[in-house]
């Protein structure tokens, strides 16, 4: 048995979308943490939060443009990374919409489109563009990653009429258990491909609840819903990406894991 190094992802070309805030923030901290080089993409201009992100090293954190709702824009993403790296080792589609929250009969199909085109739509995408940059990468020894950041809402019903945002996560599930049964099916032959596809399922944490979050008593409310009694840290999920990239991870594959503090479980979840 061979316990040395075992979660070790230093060295590791990591693209994650989203990366500047929230889960995305934790996810990126990680990697640096541990000594990857890590490339965000957003349609924004990052470079102040990559440097602030950088300070994690002894990893680095690059920022680069893009618009995940422009074909153009993606195709140039994966251009980008193979111009400067050559390789992706680990493609993280963190970046979502939520909100939207409109009753069934009421729903603007605008907002519908919108949010699948973010949700699931764009990681389709951008996990195509970057199939060749991760077969590169990956070897029986060390494999490649691609990691998708989901929800609990993806794979429970839940209340509050989020109709698009859900369908959107659970499609994203969907996509991770094909890729891993159909292009997962390739690993171990002859040229094939040594790439593991997996999904984080996020249950109550900063970003997309900071209105619930901003007072004590919102926080407390959102934390009971859990097993653990707590909302949860973005390092939780980056600790969880960091586990799936490393050799740690490489027997896992078409995985939905959720960190969640016990949501799914608990009681109320369940009542």
């Amino acid at each position: 048995m061979d316990f040395e190094n075992l979660f070790d992802v230093s060295g590791k070309v990591v693209l994650v979308t989203g990366g500047a805030g929230g889960i995305g923030r934790g996810i990126v901290g990680a990697f640096v943490a541990g000594g990857a080089r890590v490339y965000i993409a957003s349609r924004r201009n990052l470079s102040q939060a990559a440097g602030e992100l950088a300070e994690y090293g002894p990893g680095e954190c690059i920022a680069l443009q893009a618009d995940l709702a422009a074909d153009a824009d993606i195709a140039g993403l994966a251009n980008a990374l193979e111009e400067r790296e050559g390789r992706l080792d680990v493609l993280v589609n963190n970046a979502a919409l939520g909100g939207f929250l409109h009753h069934f009969e009421n729903f603007p199909m605008e907002d519908y489109d919108t949010m699948v085109g973010v949700n699931l739509r764009a990681p389709f995408a951008l996990t195509k563009e970057c199939l060749p940059l991760l077969t590169k990468a990956g070897t029986p020894e060390a494999h490649a990653s691609v990691i998708n950041i989901v929800s609990v809402d993806g794979i429970r019903i839940a209340g509050d009429n989020d109709w698009a945002y859900g369908l959107s996560k659970a499609g994203l599930i969907h996509l991770t258990r094909q890729l891993a049964g159909r292009e997962g099916a390739k690993h171990g032959r002859e040229g094939g491909r040594h790439i593991t596809y997996n999904a984080i399922a996020p249950g109550p944490f900063p970003g997309m609840l900071d209105e619930f979050l901003e007072t004590e008593e919102g926080r407390a409310a959102v934390g009971a819903v859990t097993v653990s009694g707590r909302v949860g840290k973005p390092e939780d999920i980056g600790a969880a990406c960091v586990y799936l990239a490393s050799r740690a991870g490489s027997y896992v594959t078409g995985a939905v894991i959720p960190v969640d503090g016990g949501l799914l479980v608990g009681t109320k979840a369940n009542s």
